[in-house]
This record gives C-alpha cells, structure tokens and sequence, in this order.
C-alpha cells in the first residue's frame, strides 16, 4: 500500500476523514507521524530526522522529492505506542487531537493538531509506567493501559 517505513506501532483511521494514521520507531531520534496515502514513499532509509543507536549517521538528508515528510517527529525517540484520537465531547477543547503513548519516557503525549499538523505537546499521566496502549472506549472516555499499572481512565476536570 505503501512504503519507506521503518517500524510502524500504532495505526488508527481519522474518526472524521477516515485517513489513516501511524506512528513508527525511528533510529535515536526521528520517531514519527505520518498520515499514509496509497503508493507513497515514507522515506526510510533514504531520509530520516534521527541517526543511528551508536550516534553515527547514516543519512544528511531529511527531505527528497518523491518522498513525504512526516507530520511530525520527535526527537529526542518517545518510543510511541498505543494512539487514538480524542473524539468524545468529555474532553472540551481536547476533542479531535491525538493521544500517543511514550515507552521510553513514560508518559500520555496530547498532540494539539491544526491543519494535520502537531502545533503543541503536552505530558499528561507523566511517570506513572511505559504507556502500552491509548483507546477510546464506547462510553467516550479515554482509557490508557499503563506497564506493571494496569489500566487508567482518563478524566479531565
């Protein structure tokens, strides 16, 4: 369907337009969000944000015509897994942004999302265990399963 990709973990369609959604373990930095579209190069191993484990470089290039860029990345790597958008009216002004969960550092990231693009982060369930998986149940609320925890309901006040 699609190629250059390096380790896809999480992938969800839009709850509105339907699009698909993924996350994927980049090298030491470069862990990325890209929205995939039939035929399309993602870009691994010719461009990347990240550079190897060892710290070395095995690419000077981030971006190359033919090849889409991500809607974001993160760099330092958050090792994301679990993700699912917040479609549910108990979340306020939270409502059509993105939930990713960080293995590494342990926390629920909120990506603010304007035009596709991630305009902000925020930590929220901060150091509580490596976040496995993010789903919104039917009840509308959001539920996080935490590492060596269990699972969490997500409630703002």
């Amino acid at each position: 369907y699609s190629y250059g990709h390096r380790n896809p973990q999480g992938m969800i369609l839009h709850p509105k337009t339907k699009e698909i959604w993924t996350h994927e373990h980049g090298p030491k930095g470069g862990d990325e969000i890209n929205i995939i579209k039939a035929g399309k190069n993602y870009g691994w191993p010719i461009i990347s944000y990240g550079v190897n484990y060892s710290g070395t470089s095995f690419t000077d290039i981030t971006e190359k015509e033919g090849m889409e860029q991500p809607i974001h990345y993160w760099d330092p790597s958050i090792a994301p897994s679990g993700m699912a958008f917040i479609n549910s009216e108990k979340y306020g002004d939270w409502n059509g942004n993105l939930l990713v969960g960080s293995l590494k550092f342990q926390y629920l990231d909120l990506c603010t999302l304007k035009d596709n693009k991630v305009i902000k982060e925020e930590r929220l369930l901060d150091n509580l265990g490596r976040v496995r998986s993010v789903n919104q149940g039917p009840d509308g609320f959001i539920y996080v399963g935490i590492e060596n925890l269990g699972i969490v309901k997500l409630i703002r006040k």
